[in-house]
C-alpha cells in the first residue's frame, strides 16, 4: 500500500470512529517506508496527536531525529494535527535538532512540461507543496492537457525533508523563478492566460500571486487543499492589481483540518466580488481525490471563462459570480 493510500484509508477509519484500526494501519507505516521516513513519521505522530496521545507522537519524532530524520522546520511548526505538542519543550528541541540537520543547499532543475494535443488554451503553472517530489506532482497534474492547457511544472531550489522533498522556503525567490520561466516561453505561449495552481503551500502562494498580479497574463488560480496558515487576505487593494477578470477555484477536503481556512478565502473572495467555486470533496482528508483529473479540468475551463462549474462525483461545488452565491449542477 502506497503511502498516501494508507493515510486516505486512515482517515476513512477515523471517520467511522474506528480508531483502533486507524491507530494500528498508521503505526505500522513508522518503520515501512524507509525512503519516505521523514514524511511517515510526521504523519503518524499527527494521527497519535488526534488520538489523544501527545507523548507517543514525541517519542515518534525524537526516534526520527535520533536516526538522522530532518524536516524543515515550517512542516512541523505550521501543522494543524500536531497543535497538542506545539510549544512543548520536547518539541522545540526536536525542530532545533531537525534544523541543524536541515541540508541548505540549492539545485537548479528545468521545469517538467505537458504539452496539449492541440494548440494550446492556456498555460498551467502547479506549484507543489512544502514536501513533495518533482516528478510524481507533476504526473498528478498533467491531465489538465486533456483541457487544452500547455502544464508548466516548476521545480523548488530547496529540499524540506531528508527524504528528498522539495517546498518553497525562500518565496522571494520563488516568484522570480516563476516570472523567469513565463518569460523563456515561446511568444505565442507568454500571450496565453495563465492559471497558477498549487497543492497545499503551493496553493497558498498560487492564490497570493494571483491577487498581487504577478504576470498580467494570470486569469486566475486552482488551489488545492489551502492551508489555514497565511492565505492572503482580500482586499480592495490586491482585487485592483489582480487582472481585471481574475476567477479562483478552491477545493478542500471534507475531513481537512484546513478547511475552515479554505472556506473563510472562497468567502472572503465572494465578498469582493471575486467569481470562485468552492469544491468541498467528500470523504477526503488534506490530499488528492482519485478523480482530480476530472476536477482539475474543470477548474482550469472555469478560471479561463470556458466553462461553468459542474459536478458528476456526488459533491456539490458551489459557484460565487460576482459575489453572487449559487448551486453548481
Amino acid at each position: 500500500m502506497h503511502l498516501e493510500e494508507r493515510k486516505h484509508r486512515v482517515v476513512e477509519l477515523l471517520a467511522d470512529g474506528r480508531l483502533r484500526a486507524a491507530r494500528d494501519l498508521a503505526w505500522r507505516a513508522k518503520d515501512e517506508y524507509p525512503r519516505r521516513r521523514a514524511l511517515a513519521a510526521a504523519w503518524v505522530a499527527e494521527t497519535l496527536c488526534r488520538l489523544d496521545e501527545p507523548e507517543t507522537a514525541l517519542a515518534v519524532l525524537r526516534e526520527a531525529v535520533d536516526a538522522g530524520v530532518w524536516w524543515w522546520e515550517q512542516i512541523l511548526r505550521v501543522n494543524p494535527p500536531l497543535t497538542p505538542i506545539h510549544g512543548r519543550p520536547e518539541f522545540e528541541e526536536i525542530v532545533v535538532r531537525a534544523e541543524a540537520l536541515r541540508e541548505r543547499g540549492r539545485s537548479d532543475v528545468a521545469p517538467i512540461i505537458y504539452r496539449p494535443d492541440s494548440a494550446p488554451a492556456g498555460v498551467l503553472v502547479p506549484l507543489h507543496g512544502r514536501s513533495d517530489h518533482h516528478l510524481s506532482f507533476a504526473r498528478r497534474w498533467e491531465p489538465a492537457r486533456k483541457a487544452g492547457f500547455l502544464v508548466v511544472v516548476p521545480h523548488s531550489q530547496e529540499a524540506t525533508t531528508s527524504d528528498g522533498d522539495i517546498g518553497w522556503i525562500d518565496e522571494a525567490m520563488a516568484r522570480r523563478q516563476i516570472v523567469t520561466i513565463h518569460s523563456r516561453l515561446a511568444d505565442g505561449e507568454r500571450r496565453l492566460p495563465v492559471v497558477l495552481a498549487g497543492y497545499s503551500q503551493g496553493a497558498r502562494i498560487a492564490a497570493g500571486w494571483s491577487l498581487t498580479g504577478i504576470l498580467p497574463e494570470v486569469a486566475g488560480f486552482v488551489t488545492l487543499c489551502p492551508p489555514d496558515d497565511r492565505m492572503p487576505a482580500v482586499t480592495g487593494r490586491n482585487r485592483a492589481a489582480a487582472a481585471p477578470r481574475i476567477r479562483g477555484y478552491v477545493l478542500t477536503g471534507e475531513h481537512d483540518d484546513d478547511r475552515p481556512g479554505a472556506e473563510r478565502f472562497a468567502a472572503e473572495l465572494t465578498a469582493n466580488r471575486i467569481p470562485v467555486v468552492l469544491d468541498v470533496m467528500s470523504g477526503m482528508g488534506h490530499g488528492y481525490p482519485p478523480d482530480f483529473g476530472e476536477r482539475l479540468c474543470r477548474a482550469v475551463s472555469f478560471v479561463i471563462g470556458d466553462g461553468a462549474p459542474e459536478s458528476g462525483t456526488g459533491d456539490s461545488p458551489r459557484a460565487a459570480v460576482q459575489g453572487e452565491m449559487a448551486d453548481g449542477t
